[in-house]
């Protein structure tokens, strides 16, 4: 057995059997794994639980033992304060996306400190912000890409230009495939990835362009990364941002 510490993103709790939950911890140590905590209640479990919330920041020490296939979450502290994150109601909603997107793309995952420290740093912005929240997540996502390893080549997208999402690259005519941009939704590609947690408060929208915006960065990841297609959380987003 040997007992290691770990710095985790909570991504995932779900029930296990009456005595356990399994939750799914985004590790700078580890990558994505995937642990059992009590399901218990009393005043314990509250406290557990409360430092379980989706996108908690937490530490803990797993002793991990050869041959078991779920290893047991130790006793847990924050790492993190988050202090209106789970309080203000749009925050709240932009960690019900966070969250699911995380979920989803880290099915499978190795150790990516580099990303991790990308997550914590967005929550700590996310959760200091008193304003200017509409293009937070279309930020996150546009900073996310490059982890991803699928951020657009737009060296030669010229007016007129569809973006290929399969190939990643702007082409001229339009692809075979279904995965793709007209030439007025590529337009916004130059701007998008120009976008950071710095200045996103200054991008301004017409009605129904964030949503779409939103809907084909979506789906551009899904193209590379099958698994986070139809995703759920987008929806409630669009209604708030709308």
């Amino acid at each position: 057995m040997a007992i290691e510490r770990i710095t985790g993103i909570v991504t995932d709790l779900i029930r296990h059997n009456d005595r356990h939950n399994i939750i799914s911890l985004f590790t700078r140590e580890l990558g994505r794994v995937s642990l059992l905590v009590p399901a218990g209640g009393g005043k314990s479990g509250r406290m557990r639980n409360a430092r379980l919330q989706p996108l908690s920041v937490i530490e803990s020490d797993v002793n991990f033992r050869a041959g078991k296939s779920l290893q047991n979450l130790g006793s847990v502290a924050l790492k993190e304060i988050w202090r209106d994150l789970y309080f203000h109601p749009v925050k709240s909603a932009i960690v019900m996306f966070l969250c699911e997107f995380l979920n989803r793309y880290l099915r499978e995952s190795s150790p990516e400190p580099l990303l991790w420290d990308y997550v914590v740093e967005a929550l700590r912005e996310l959760d200091g912000r008193k304003k200017g929240l509409s293009n937070f997540h279309l930020a996150f996502l546009t900073g996310f890409l490059h982890f991803a390893g699928i951020s657009p080549d737009l060296s030669e997208l010229e007016r007129g230009d569809y973006f290929d999402m399969q190939a990643g690259i702007a082409v001229a005519e339009r692809p075979s495939h279904r995965h793709y941009l007209f030439p007025p939704e590529a337009g916004f590609l130059p701007l998008l990835m120009r976008m950071n947690f710095n200045n996103d408060f200054l991008f301004r929208f017409q009605s129904g362009e964030r949503r779409m915006v939103l809907r084909k960065i979506l789906e551009y990841y899904a193209v590379h990364y099958p698994g986070m297609a139809a995703m759920k959380s987008p929806a409630i987003l669009e209604d708030i941002f709308s």
